[in-house]
């Protein structure tokens, strides 16, 4: 919780017990110079800031206390910083604008939309009449239960490893063990493996003779002791808040501070003034009434909250919305609770019908933590599903919203919902046409699994797959009969026999004459153009036109026709055979376009999430040499230094992770990774980021430019890449000694073996 100085930071400082930080000397001094360089710029100040919640309200002429200007933005903000805001007779408000408020607000709306709260109450009455601190029935058993049991997703300032971890550890059953497990979470160890405050709390709760035998051990006497139960006792010997603080500082029996002294004293500490840390500690083993009195206090009382520490009333009442949250979640079915939350974690509050992009990694990772606790979210269903998440009580289940779907606008989920419901999926098609593109996103989410799933059980076979072979078979727009004017395709799909091929080539020919030779009555030949003609047809019926030989077309056409024939006649005689592998052949061509993989395949192109399995579920770890992000250590593991122009770098443990693309940042060079245990944000350089986002193009015989390979961090695309974690990062990293590359594409998944290509495509 400190900031080091640089001068700690390279040098060290015993007085704090810090040690120089190899790995940063390391990357410094790969740059002769920068060291001075930063040394001369520490400590100036680099930026003017607005404050992010910072309110000062003026009951007079503004101007009379303080000046103006506009940021950027617009926003009248004051010229001066808060100290000299608040010199000058000003106050500084805080309104902090948190997510818990558009959770609450969003689960409350639901639960009075489904008539569980009177419909004619406002939202401020609601929480009145239900959440005010002076009605919330605080001591209702069935909400500590489920806050002591994490049975609740997303308890505010406790929806974290260490705020989890404190709750299961503490067992808190009031609210003021649990304002003081908040202060208590915050809190560090004095010295490098000391007893956590959180810890030594929970020992005392369960034995707080412990505490007073600690006192003994510390040399203070019995009525020392008696002085500092005030203080201590009431949070079991670990006083977590700033106000304990003050308090025991300037009782008279302890160290006698003024109020002032006392405030001084918490902003020292809160604020982590560092440099007058040495100074407090004198003053308070000065004015103790004891050495040992004084030692006690300040290791005790004041240590732990050097890195930071909640104020009493800080905690108290962000725990009172924390205890809002868990009894909204068991008031009331906890669905509406859960489907709040995910709604805002996704970013997909919004129910109206523009169009704004959806931001579907933040959907992934919110789908990702929401069925993590065993909360159910379904798939689309086209007579259910609304814009956004809705609870389907009767299921109970969170509703996929259609406004996450790719391609799928704001105007189509109006008629949806307008026409429905829907019988079918051929009424569907009937009663709400839609173009291919969107037709196949909504097949692909699952929005008609429900409506055909009977006849899909009947023939043993997959909802999604019947209504997809169903919907390509019209889609690929078959023909009911086959003529000469499908000698084209007939020709393209190789179902003409190889009896026909100077057909063929009189077809292809009398089209390369349409669509070239043109020229008034006449068609005008070229020189490959009348040497295919002398060959086959008669030279006598040419005529020379301005130099230039030439037939005129109605001849042409004559005998255009003639040859015609022997396919029409073939066509008569194989009409049912070639008019199936026709189709057969469009339908392919149609599946192949739109509905190649899977069912999980599907899922992700269309919902960004895997509804069932993972596509990369059943790949072998072991025989790939695979890890777990998030089993991984966050701070990189140093396999062994070398050392290069006289300083030590660092060569980092490697892992290999497997995902599929989410999204990627092109200006952070990263990209967010839906792995089989969660969503990852990958690191690259901007070099190596590069050279596998482009997309390869080259320009075609007729000139014109063709996608050769699009770029590998498209979203669906799946990867295997090399690196290690840093905090909740993956860096994509490799050695000249590493046995594998640093990414791959995986091409196809057969179970649980996988092909990987490392190159990409040549242009």
């Amino acid at each position: 919780g400190f900031l080091w100085s640089l001068s700690d930071a390279v040098y060290g400082n015993p007085d704090k017990n810090r040690e120089p930080i190899a790995l940063f000397i390391n990357e410094v001094e790969r740059y002769p110079g920068l060291l001075d360089i930063m040394f001369g710029i520490e400590g100036l100040v680099n930026k003017r800031s607005s404050h992010a919640s910072g309110v000062i309200l003026f009951d007079e002429d503004p101007y009379e206390h303080c000046a103006f200007m506009r940021t950027p933005k617009g926003e009248i903000i004051t010229q001066f910083d808060l100290h000299m805001a608040e010199a000058m007779g000003n106050t500084k408000y805080d309104f902090l604008v948190t997510e818990v408020q558009d959770k609450i607000t969003e689960a409350l709306l639901m639960i009075q939309k489904e008539g569980l709260i009177d419909q004619i109450l406002s939202l401020r009455e609601i929480y009145d009449k239900y959440l005010h601190p002076d009605v919330l029935p605080i001591e209702d058993e069935e909400t500590w239960e489920n806050i002591r049991g994490d049975r609740v997703l997303n308890v505010f300032q406790f929806d974290s490893d260490i705020g989890r971890q404190g709750i299961k550890k503490v067992q808190p059953k009031t609210i003021l063990e649990l304002s003081d497990t908040n202060g208590l979470i915050r809190l560090m160890t004095a010295e490098k493996g000391e007893e956590t405050p959180l810890d030594k709390y929970v020992r005392f709760k369960n034995n707080l003779q412990l505490w007073y035998q600690e006192m003994g051990r510390a040399g203070l006497t019995e009525i020392e002791q008696k002085v500092l139960e005030k203080y201590f006792k009431q949070s079991f010997g670990v006083p977590p808040s700033q106000e304990q603080m003050m308090w025991m500082l300037m009782d008279e029996n302890i160290c006698g501070f003024t109020l002032k002294e006392a405030n001084a004293a918490r902003k020292i500490v809160g604020k982590k003034q560092m440099a007058k840390i040495p100074e407090l500690k004198e003053k308070v083993l000065k004015q103790a009434k004891s050495p040992a009195l004084g030692e006690y206090v300040w290791k005790y009382g004041i240590g732990p909250q050097m890195g930071y520490a909640f104020s009493l009333i800080h905690a108290l009442a962000y725990t009172f919305i924390g205890y809002q949250t868990a009894y909204i979640a068991t008031k009331w079915p906890s669905l509406f609770w859960n489907c709040a939350c995910l709604r805002v974690n996704s970013a997909s509050m919004d129910d109206s019908a523009d169009d704004k992009a959806s931001d579907y990694a933040k959907i992934a990772k919110a789908i990702g933590q929401t069925r993590a606790r065993g909360i159910k979210v379904s798939l689309v269903d086209i007579n259910k599903s609304s814009f956004g998440f809705e609870p389907d009580l009767k299921n109970n289940q969170i509703l996929f919203g259609m406004k996450g779907l790719s391609r799928v606008n704001g105007e189509t989920i109006d008629a949806i919902i307008a026409g429905r419901p829907y019988k079918s999926f051929k009424d569907f098609l009937k009663r709400c046409p839609l173009n291919k593109t969107i037709m196949i996103s909504l097949i692909k989410a699952g929005a008609f699994d429900n409506l055909e799933i009977d006849a899909a059980r009947k023939l043993g076979i997959e909802p999604r797959m019947l209504i997809m072979t169903y919907y390509i078979s019209i889609a690929s727009e078959p023909k009911k009969k086959l003529n000469l004017q499908n000698v084209n395709g007939l020709i393209q799909k190789g179902i003409l026999p190889d009896s026909l091929d100077f057909e063929k080539r009189v077809f292809n020919f009398n089209k390369y004459l349409k669509a070239y030779q043109k020229s008034g009555e006449y068609f005008i030949f070229n020189q490959t153009c009348e040497e295919f003609y002398n060959k086959y047809f008669n030279p006598d019926i040419l005529e020379v036109v301005n130099g230039v030989t030439g037939i005129k077309q109605k001849e042409w056409d004559k005998i255009y026709k003639r040859e015609m024939e022997t396919i029409k006649e073939w066509l008569a005689s194989n009409q049912t055979s070639a008019l199936e592998r026709y189709n057969y052949i469009l339908f392919k061509e149609c599946w192949d376009k739109y509905a190649t993989g899977n069912i999980s395949s599907w899922e992700m192109e269309s919902l960004c999430f895997y509804y069932h399995d993972h596509e990369l579920a059943q790949v072998d770890t072991t025989k790939y040499g695979l890890s777990d992000f998030f089993s991984l250590p966050k701070t990189p593991e140093v396999d062994y230094y070398f050392k290069r122009g006289g300083a030590q770098i660092p060569i980092f443990k490697t892992s290999k992770i497997i995902g599929t693309v989410l999204s990627k940042n092109d200006t952070r060079h990263s990209i967010d990774l839906l792995t089989t245990t969660g969503v990852v944000n990958v690191k690259f350089t901007k070099d190596h980021y590069a050279m596998y986002n482009r997309q390869l193009s080259e320009v075609g015989e007729d000139g014109t430019k063709h996608v050769v390979e699009s770029g590998w961090f498209k979203r669906g695309v799946k990867l295997m890449l090399t690196g290690f974690r840093r905090d909740d990062q993956f860096v994509v990293k490799t050695y000249s000694h590493t046995p594998t590359h640093s990414i791959y594409k995986i091409t196809e998944v057969n179970g649980s073996e996988i092909e990987i290509e490392h190159e990409r495509t040549e242009v």
